[in-house]
């Protein structure tokens, strides 16, 4: 629709061409390689967005500490939200927005065939928000739901494409490569890829969009890798240890619960001499 304000959250690991940590973290060999990827491909929705009739475009650097993008190699007319910490974190900008484009975002923790797939954190093994299993996507489609903007386009791997679309009912999705395992994949060329993000952007511009909400108060399980990671998050006041390896707490809706959510990840995060 003519007139929306576009807020694009860049993740990498969903990315064409993106198969291994190398490729992602900074300071690594092939860093670059997912560097040049997201910025190659938040330019090729945000020209898509604006053919398409938006009036504003911004991007939110939504990976690792969120310093991915230099802000010289962004088009001129969209602008930039990197650098951490930030109160709504993956989308962040979402306040003055209208619609949410999730692109090179990857499967939640334990989805088969996804391609460096986890939650967050690889600490967490399993995320659970009112009882219902949830990744990356669904977070940051609800707190964005919470603020009234709506859904309007995924792009991702198969297994990220297939999570979407089990709570976006009206958005556009658009699949850049194929998981064959954890490390492996499929994938478009980048031309293609740049490509059908231009295109497909476009249309997102066009639908309504999914406003997802969920049901406040919001309660926020989580399963950890090891016993330890649970046992520091039973700092925070209010969380409750469910198993060894699982807590539980609850906000008064998605955005706080979304902070809660963060400061046990924070907290997990502690040295312990590698064991």
């Amino acid at each position: 629709m003519a007139g929306m304000k576009v807020l694009i959250s860049v993740d990498a690991e969903g990315l064409q061409g993106i198969t291994f940590g190398t490729q992602v973290l900074p300071n690594l060999d092939l860093y670059q390689e997912g560097r040049d990827a997201m910025t190659d491909s938040i330019n090729a929705v945000a020209e898509g967005a604006f053919r398409g009739g938006a009036t504003s475009v911004t991007i939110v650097d939504s990976h690792d500490g969120n310093r991915n993008i230099p802000a010289g190699k962004i088009m001129r007319e969209a602008r930039l939200i990197s650098g951490w910490p930030k109160e709504l974190s993956m989308v962040e900008g979402a306040r003055d927005s209208d619609l949410l484009f999730m692109v090179g975002y990857h499967s939640r923790a334990g989805s088969t065939h996804g391609v460096l797939d986890h939650t967050y954190s690889t600490n967490v093994h399993r995320l659970w928000i009112n009882g219902q299993e949830m990744g990356e996507i669904g977070l940051s489609a609800a707190v964005a739901g919470k603020l009234g903007v709506r859904s309007a386009m995924v792009a991702g791997d198969t297994a990220a494409v297939i999570e979407a679309r089990a709570i976006l009912p009206d958005c556009e999705f658009v699949t850049l490569k194929d998981g064959l395992s954890r490390y492996s994949a499929n994938s478009l060329s980048g031309k293609e890829a740049l490509e059908l993000l231009k295109s497909s952007a476009e249309r997102a511009v066009e639908r309504h969009g999914t406003q997802f909400i969920v049901k406040e108060p919001v309660k926020v399980k989580i399963e950890f890798q090891n016993s330890g990671m649970a046992d520091n998050c039973m700092l925070l006041p209010g969380t409750s240890r469910k198993d060894a390896y699982t807590v539980e707490t609850e906000g008064p809706d998605i955005i706080d619960a979304y902070r809660l959510f963060r400061v046990m990840v924070s907290l997990s995060s502690f040295y312990h001499g590698e064991y």
